[in-house]
């Protein structure tokens, strides 16, 4: 059989489009991407490295590794610490309107 070329990207759109529970669990894992994305951002930014940022907020080291992780759910606790360690502090705020 000949190889045949896919557009996984419209393949995943089309996916998204005719599956509710999919398309759920799609955006919420992007968030969750978005928010550890940001926090290394931030974290990198400020010259902090993951050792820096443990004896800061008083979590160790491999907590903030595994705050760190998109598959890794940190209590609300350990990311309060995490943003203090960083002097950040957590905003919640209105959806902008689509």
């Amino acid at each position: 059989m000949p190889f045949k070329k896919v557009d996984i990207n419209s393949r995943i759109n089309e996916r998204l489009k005719n599956d509710n529970a999919l398309q759920h669990s799609y955006v919420q894992a992007k968030n969750e991407h978005e928010v550890v994305k940001q926090l290394i951002e931030i974290r990198n930014k400020m010259g902090f490295s993951q050792s820096d940022l443990a004896r800061q907020s008083g979590l160790t080291q491999q907590m903030i590794s595994r705050i760190e992780t998109v598959d890794n759910s940190p209590t609300l606790r350990n990311l309060i610490k995490y943003a203090e360690g960083l002097n950040l502090q957590i905003k919640f705020q209105k959806k902008k309107s689509k």
